[in-house]
């Protein structure tokens, strides 16, 4: 199991990817201004984490539909 799994329905929007990588890296910068720099650096991991789960290392999801061997079809053309 996967800590954030890409191909799960909920990341299929563009903007729900995009709100998971910003919204920590927004703490993080939050956390830098009042001068809490371990913080900054766990948020910043988090986003960046985030980031390349979802946009660099994301597979698309294998195709569901199966495939249809030429051997086992059931119209060989030989009508007649």
């Amino acid at each position: 199991m996967k800590f954030l799994d890409p191909q799960h329905p909920f990341f299929k929007p563009l903007w729900r990817r995009i709100l998971t990588v910003v919204a920590p890296a927004a703490w993080a910068f939050v956390e830098l201004w009042n001068g809490e720099a371990g913080w900054a650096i766990v948020f910043f991991g988090a986003a960046a984490y985030a980031g390349y789960e979802l946009f660099l290392a994301a597979k698309p999801a294998p195709d569901t539909t199966p495939a249809v061997d030429e051997a086992t079809r059931d119209d060989k053309g030989d009508e007649g």
